[in-house]
């Protein structure tokens, strides 16, 4: 009798043991998800600042503004910014929770 509960446990423990490891196969794929859901906005944001930025260049330069700010604009430094991917299949090409560090939260 004692055999069969020490057999039970045993068996227990080895489904236990089971999904545990298949919850940590999938810890990575789980937090690269939450990490990109969370990277989207900023990169949304990103984009509309620099669309932004470049009217209301635009808006200076064709509202008459002097020479003097024409040139200043002009020698302003461009961002140095990569496009935003958004496509699945380019998402290597984006930070990953990984590649940003455990301070990226």
């Amino acid at each position: 009798m004692d055999r069969d509960l020490e057999l039970q446990a045993l068996l227990d423990t080895r489904r236990r043991i089971a999904a545990l490891e298949t919850l940590l196969d999938e810890l990575p794929e789980l937090f690269e998800s939450r990490f990109h859901q969370r990277l989207q906005p900023l990169l949304d944001q990103q984009q509309q600042l620099l669309r932004d930025n470049a009217d209301l260049k635009q808006q200076l330069l064709l509202n008459g503004a002097d020479r003097g700010l024409h040139r200043r604009l002009r020698l302003l430094p461009r961002p140095v910014l990569q496009p935003v991917r958004t496509d699945p299949a380019d998402a290597g090409a984006l930070p990953t929770a990984v590649s940003a560090g455990p301070t990226h939260r």
